[in-house]
């Protein structure tokens, strides 16, 4: 309701066609506040989703969503145990391998010695060195991976953002890692060590230090060799795309084809 003065002029607050400046203002400074937000409430009010982003409902909705997402407790707990009894067997593996492959390996050492190798009891295994360095590199890049998972694992557990979506990815690391570790030995043995007599002039060291790296550092090793592979085998043309049908791709309208 308008107001005016005894002479007829809008009262102070007040607009020429009579509408209050005050709640003007107001209604505009809360449009502002609110972010064009249908309630008029600020968007940094409103609750987080379950990866931290806003969600327009409350917070009840997108807790309840992020509780359903989350690995269940008896879950987290065997997935724990796994982990844990993952490095157990890991490093006892590795703590009985190494004195062979240092045996087998060893400068002088004939090419087809052998050593014996009996990891926990479970039976006598005669390792050659080429076999044992095979077999220290698996250890050692599930040794790495184990360590990505690990961290990872209790990260998210103790932020309550363990998912149930990403199990696979904690049972399938150790068996990436390795994989992986084994390629990358392979192509240095290959590459680096091409005239050298057997295993027994390479550095089980080194070569067990670069496969605890790449079942660390998995991520980064796949992105690396994409890297080189872009580099090593880019051809020229089109690829795939100068396979095709011409005159398929004619009649179906595709303007890049001749």
């Amino acid at each position: 309701m308008s107001t005016a003065n005894d002479d007829g002029r809008p009262a102070a607050g007040t607009d020429d066609s009579g509408r209050d400046a005050g709640n003007e203002d107001g209604g505009r400074n809360g449009r502002e506040n609110g972010r064009g937000t249908p309630s008029g409430d600020r968007a940094e009010d409103r609750a987080p989703g379950p990866e931290g982003e806003h969600a327009p409902g409350g917070s009840a909705g997108s807790n309840a969503s992020a509780a359903d997402r989350r690995l269940s407790t008896p879950s987290t707990a065997l997935l724990g145990l796994f982990l844990l009894a993952d490095v157990v067997f890991v490093c006892g593996a590795l703590v009985t391998l190494w004195p062979v492959v240092l045996a087998t390996v060893e400068p002088g050492a004939e090419p087809t010695a052998t050593a014996r190798w009996s990891p926990f009891g479970l039976g006598d295994w005669s390792l050659t060195a080429d076999t044992a360095m095979l077999l220290a590199v698996v250890v050692c890049s599930a040794l790495g991976s184990f360590v990505h998972a690990a961290t990872s694992f209790a990260t998210y557990v103790g932020n309550r953002r363990l998912y149930a979506s990403w199990l696979w990815w904690y049972l399938l690391r150790a068996g990436i890692g390795v994989a992986l570790a084994l390629l990358v030995y392979l192509l240095l043995r290959g590459g680096l060590f091409a005239g050298s007599s057997g295993a027994g002039a390479t550095n089980p060291y080194g070569f067990s230090g670069i496969a605890g790296l790449c079942g660390l550092f998995s991520k980064q090793a796949t992105d690396k060799l994409r890297e080189i592979c872009d580099t090593l085998l880019s051809t020229t043309g089109d690829g795939d795309r100068d396979r095709r049908d011409g005159l398929a791709a004619a009649r179906n309208g595709d303007p890049g084809t001749p």
